[in-house]
């Protein structure tokens, strides 16, 4: 019994055996198979692919372009004209590059918005096989330059806040406006520029990043379409850095925009109401509750046609050496870049300075003829009198900016004048008028003065006293100030 149940054992072992290297060989024929199948599977689906997405490429461009040229209207309201070259490409992504074409925003437009090189024109997946019902999904340009005039910018107004339209992309080209002659107005480099609708949000939007005046902007644009009748957008400048939050609303009515614009900078906010007719822009600050907000006021006008400003800014309780050092600043960056149409006046008056001296100051800039001017500006000095300037210039040396200028000081108090500079009755004379130089560090808190004079009458170039210095007296106090009065008067008597 026991030898029997040893070769049963025996037995089933080597059955098992058998099975198990039978098994293991048909596994391994099976899988090695399956693994061909699987490959000739990925071979014939990405030929496929291939296939499909090169079928494009076979159509006749010959008589495509209107197809073509008419899906681009119908989805972007936009018009190409004079179409040529169109090439397709499926790498990255399937695209047709248009070689050249003129660009209009309405199809009755006398005039082209752009000459394009290299139109891209992405499409879906979908469709690929008829090119009858080809879908487009965006359309790109590069490196091209835009021509607006005042008829194409009233219609990209209309398409901003009237059409449907797919993704527009633009990137490193550039925005010119031209006036009734062609001539060249505004440039404005544009780095991005995305054009769209956000189905999800329910919302169509446009952001644009560039440079304007040689300083560099983000733009964004929104309109809500549970809320049409009002859109709002972002304009950020980063140097000097200023944030302008607007929100505009059409007056069916009588078809003027009313709006109002929040604008902050160096730490002040200023809010704006505004209305738009044809082609006059009127412009009042809001009267808040807040006092910081009421600390600043703006009023004036903006003409569009021709190009001239008005603009009147009041600066409440401001910091005068702060203001001073951003103003100028901002002028020297933008003296070399003037337009030649780029004309208005702009005036800025400091009201209640935090200053022991100054009681306020007036900048009135002039912009004509490519230049900034100041124009009958002025300082009035605390029981004083005022100090008149009409002119600056700007002076580099050792690697630091100074602005200088001419002063007239006219004395209407003399007996707080001296009271002021703590100069002595024995020393004082009949004082109504002083000259001098002034030169300023931008970038530090530092004065400079020299070349003061008395009484000097330019008219008739008589003068009862003069102290005239070549070397310059550094002036970083009021302390400072008074020492160097007292020392003239002392050199006088």
């Amino acid at each position: 019994m026991k030898k029997f149940e040893k070769k049963k054992k025996k037995y089933n072992k080597s059955i098992k055996q058998r099975y198990d290297k039978i098994f293991k060989f048909n596994y391994a024929k099976y899988a090695k198979y399956q693994h061909v199948k699987i490959l000739i599977a990925v071979i014939i689906i990405f030929f496929s692919c291939i296939l499909y997405l090169s079928l494009p490429a076979f159509y006749n461009y010959e008589s495509f372009d209107k197809e073509l040229q008419n899906k681009i209207y119908k989805d972007f309201k936009i018009d190409l004209k004079n179409i040529k070259g169109i090439t397709y490409s499926f790498v990255p992504i399937p695209r047709f590059i248009i070689e050249t074409t003129d660009l209009f925003f309405i199809g009755k437009s006398e005039k082209e918005i752009a000459k394009i090189k290299d139109l891209k024109v992405f499409l879906s997946f979908s469709n690929l096989y008829n090119k009858e019902k080809i879908k487009i999904k965006s359309i790109k340009i590069e490196k091209a330059n835009f021509y607006f005039y005042e008829a194409s910018l009233k219609s990209f107004y209309k398409h901003l806040h009237k059409n449907i339209t797919k993704p527009i992309k633009i990137n490193s080209s550039n925005f010119f406006y031209t006036d009734k002659n062609n001539e060249v107005i505004t440039i404005s480099p544009i780095k991005k520029f995305e054009y769209y609708i956000d189905l999800k949000n329910k919302e169509k939007i446009l952001n644009v990043s560039g440079n304007l005046f040689d300083t560099d902007y983000n733009f964004k644009w929104k309109k809500d379409y549970l809320i049409p009748k009002i859109s709002e957008s972002i304009l950020n400048f980063k140097n000097p850095n200023i944030k302008i939050i607007n929100q505009s609303e059409k007056d069916k009515e009588n078809g003027i925009f009313k709006g109002i614009t929040k604008t902050k900078f160096l730490n002040n906010e200023l809010n704006i109401i505004y209305s738009f007719d044809k082609n006059k822009i009127d412009i009042n600050s809001e009267k808040t509750k807040s006092s910081s907000i009421n600390k600043i006021k703006l009023k004036g006008y903006i003409d569009l046609n021709p190009f001239f400003f008005n603009l009147n800014l009041n600066l409440q309780e401001s910091d005068f050496n702060l203001i001073t050092q951003k103003l100028f600043l901002y002028v020297y960056s933008l003296n070399s870049s003037i337009h030649p149409n780029f004309n208005g006046n702009f005036s800025i008056k400091l009201n209640n300075l935090d200053n022991k001296l100054f009681e306020d100051v007036v900048f009135n800039f002039k912009f004509k003829e490519e230049k900034i001017k100041l124009d009958q500006s002025s300082i009035n000095l605390k029981k004083i009198g005022k100090i008149n300037f009409s002119s600056f210039e700007y002076l580099e040396k050792d690697n630091k900016l100074f602005l200088k200028s001419r002063m007239e000081l006219n004395i209407n108090d003399q007996d707080q004048f001296y009271k002021r500079f703590q100069v002595s009755k024995k020393k004082r004379i009949d004082l109504k008028k002083i000259y001098f130089d002034i030169k300023k560090n931008i970038d530090e808190n530092i004065y400079s003065i020299s070349n003061i004079k008395f009484n000097f009458d330019n008219k008739s170039k008589k003068q009862n006293k003069i102290v005239s210095e070549l070397e310059a007296y550094q002036i970083n106090n009021i302390q400072q100030l008074t020492k160097i009065i007292k020392e003239k008067f002392k050199q006088i008597n």
